[in-house]
């Protein structure tokens, strides 16, 4: 997966999370990846809301071996 592919799919992860979505489909090399989504922050402002959405879409893909 490259830089862009990452910054792509960490914005599409975190937008996910903040929609309260259950999962988010990656299709990594012809394969199908399901990830399950944490629950959104509810407290807090717009900032630290979307804040915690990147930071768990980061740690989400990091834990893939892409």
């Amino acid at each position: 997966m490259t830089l862009q592919d990452k910054i792509y799919h960490t914005e599409q992860i975190a937008d996910a999370i903040q929609r309260r979505d259950e999962y988010y489909t990656l299709y990594p090399s012809g394969k199908v990846a399901r990830l399950a989504l944490p629950a959104p922050q509810i407290a807090g402002t717009m900032v630290q809301r979307r804040t915690y959405a990147m930071g768990k879409a980061m740690d989400i893909l990091n834990t893939l071996s892409l």
